[in-house]
């Protein structure tokens, strides 16, 4: 066999044939194309049931609105209290009273914290307001710091199912040598070779692309390196022979029935990118949960503070009262009398003590919550609120807080997310019930030379040329396994349906619940109000009396100090309201979902990847 180059005009001729057969094969491809595309894989029915579903959760928020569409904007207002109604409450009395008792009693005073765990007494502590204090627990608190990480491991998944679609490049390489006996002839003389003997030398490489729709089209290549000994092809008086061989290849494989279509072939980039948008809305809902909470240390700080100066004032108090029932033991003090007083001023300090701990305690509480560096939580520096809590009327509208809630709620975000990938689970089953019906197609041109290059030479002359077509049918008799699965994720999509409509029932019961909370809070600060100012009035009385020289009588003391423990219980009872109604407020929008914007805190995606489609289902919430 000769391996000389051709001449020049028989390389043109060759070269048109190439590109002849070439047109073929691209005839072929798109052929195999067009019939991919003119087979459908979405069921009409699956498409109406999915449209029915999401018109089924439209018509259920409508409803909801509906319900409250003629509620109007309410400005909260309180009852008037008989002590308002009293012709001798004046102006110039209630600011007396409140002088005496009340939130602005205390104004200026510091408590008295007592010794820290180190010994130590520091009344100066940190000051910081609420705005701070939620600020630092954005950005230092461990569970939002740890629920910031989730979307970055959502998004090194949703890179990993995108990279399924990434080209593969491959190399194959291969080398046998064999040596193989050979038996003597039928007069039992041996061999004259003794053995055939062999060399294979293989490399094959290329690159192949998964398609959206999920067919693969591949280019490779492969060329041999052949010798034999004997061989039939070596010229005379050559014993063995050494060749090479080549071929470059141009194949698409495509699936037209089971696992065709994009919706398939992409629904685990779907899936993923509906778990990163479901660890957005848990970031959000966790970081709603930290303000809230936060809100909720800081005014608990507030009130263990102002309960500790109540309580350390009606200790104080008792103090001269005490001191009277003792100078007066030689006369009308019988030892009764004394030891219940006695009692009464223990009792007091025995809540002056409690008082302190709980307000270290709840400063460790808000310090734990903010996490900052500068406020470690094993030491013993103290948080000094500077922010009083506000008893301000504030005006809401039922409509646009179920509006805003059924929009804001990160629950919801996230119930929509799951129906959405409960629906592609069930186009996933819907394809599966499809028989199996692939394609291949392929174009493969060959040459052979005594050399590499040689072969490839002969390889884009195009006179060996391999047409390779094939198919594939494959359908379970009865396919009940892909109908039971098909049926089993149809009712998950209908249970998880149902999830949301729970789950919407939840946040309107959350925001009613939340203004309920918020209107008895704020009247019960009227009625705890007029409470305090009565008994504060009848203190006051019980001073005067004192003050224009009264017989003071074991009784006398005895009922001036229940009425100023009365006096101090009503304080409490007006500061808890107080603390009640500051913290409704923050349920409130909490409920709603704005509490980060009532905060300005501008909730941002701490790994923003690009903007992608938005699904019928996910533009519910919005």
């Amino acid at each position: 066999m000769n391996f000389t180059h051709p001449h020049s005009e028989g390389v043109f001729i060759r070269h048109i044939a190439l590109r002849i057969n070439a047109a073929r094969i691209i005839l072929l491809l798109v052929g195999l194309s067009l019939s991919v595309v003119l087979v459908g894989c979405h069921s009409p029915m699956e498409r109406a049931e999915e449209e029915q579903l999401r018109d089924q959760l439209i018509a259920s928020n409508k409803a909801y609105l509906k319900a409250v569409a003629d509620g109007p904007i309410v400005e909260m207002t309180r009852t008037q209290s008989e002590v308002d109604k009293d012709a001798g409450m004046t102006d110039e009395r209630r600011k007396d009273l409140e002088t005496r008792a009340g939130p602005t009693a205390y104004e200026g005073v510091q408590p008295d914290l007592g010794p820290d765990l180190l010994n130590k007494i520091d009344a100066t502590g940190v000051q910081m307001s609420l705005q701070r204090a939620v600020q630092l627990a954005v950005e230092h608190n461990l569970e939002v710091r740890q629920a910031r990480l989730v979307p970055g491991i959502s998004d090194a998944q949703l890179l990993a199912a995108e990279a399924a679609f990434d080209p593969v490049f491959f190399a194959n390489f291969d080398w046998q040598h064999l040596d193989t006996p050979r038996p003597s002839t039928s007069a039992g003389v041996s061999s004259a070779f003794g053995a055939n003997k062999s060399e294979t030398t293989k490399l094959e490489t290329g690159i192949r692309k998964p398609l959206s729709h999920g067919g693969e089209i591949r280019a490779q290549t492969e060329f041999n390196r052949n010798f034999a000994d004997p061989s039939f092809y070596a010229p005379p008086g050559d014993s063995d022979f050494r060749y090479y061989d080549a071929n470059v290849l141009v194949g698409i494989n495509q699936p037209l029935l089971r696992n065709f279509g994009s919706d398939v072939t992409r629904s685990n980039i779907s899936l993923a990118r509906n778990a990163r948008g479901q660890s957005v809305a848990d970031l959000r809902k966790t970081l709603l949960q930290t303000v809230a909470d936060t809100e909720d240390a800081y005014w608990a700080l507030v009130r263990a503070r102002k309960t500790l100066m109540i309580q350390s004032r009606l200790y104080a108090a008792a103090g001269p009262d005490i001191e009277t029932l003792e100078r007066r033991r030689e006369f009308d003090v019988n030892r009764i009398s004394l030891a219940q007083a006695r009692s009464s001023v223990e009792e007091r300090r025995s809540n002056v003590l409690r008082a302190r701990q709980a307000v270290r305690q709840a400063s460790d509480a808000l310090k734990r919550l903010i996490n900052s560096p500068d406020l470690p939580l094993a030491g013993e520096t103290m948080i000094v609120p500077t922010d009083n809590p506000t008893d301000t009327g504030i005006r809401y509208s039922l409509l646009d807080a179920v509006t805003v809630g059924l929009q804001k709620r990160p629950e919801l975000q996230r119930a929509i997310l799951e129906i959405d990938d409960a629906s592609i689970r069930v186009q996933l089953a819907d394809n599966a019930r499809l028989p199996i019906l692939n394609l291949s197609g392929a174009i493969r041109y060959n040459g052979v030379g005594g050399s590499v290059h040689g072969a490839y030479d002969n390889v884009t002359e195009g006179d060996f040329i391999d047409y390779l077509l094939g198919a594939q049918f494959e359908m379970p008799l009865g396919n009940r396994a892909a109908e039971a699965g098909y049926s089993q994720r149809k009712i998950e999509r209908q249970a998880i349906t149902l999830n949301y409509q729970r789950a919407a029932q939840d946040v309107l019961l959350d925001i009613k619940n939340a203004l309920r909370q918020l209107n008895t809070s704020y009247e019960v600060i009227g009625a705890a109000r007029a409470s305090r100012l009565a008994a504060t009035d009848n203190l006051v009385a019980i001073d005067d009396q004192q003050r224009i020289g009264i017989n003071l009588t074991p009784e006398f003391i005895d009922l001036k100090l229940r009425t100023q423990e009365r006096v101090a219980q009503a304080e409490l009872n007006e500061l808890e309201s107080i603390i009640n109604y500051n913290i409704a407020i923050a349920r409130f929008y909490q409920a709603m979902g704005t509490l980060l914007e009532r905060n300005n805190i501008n909730f941002e995606d701490p790994y923003p990847g690009p903007e992608k489609e938005t699904s019928g289902w996910k533009r519910l919430v919005r």
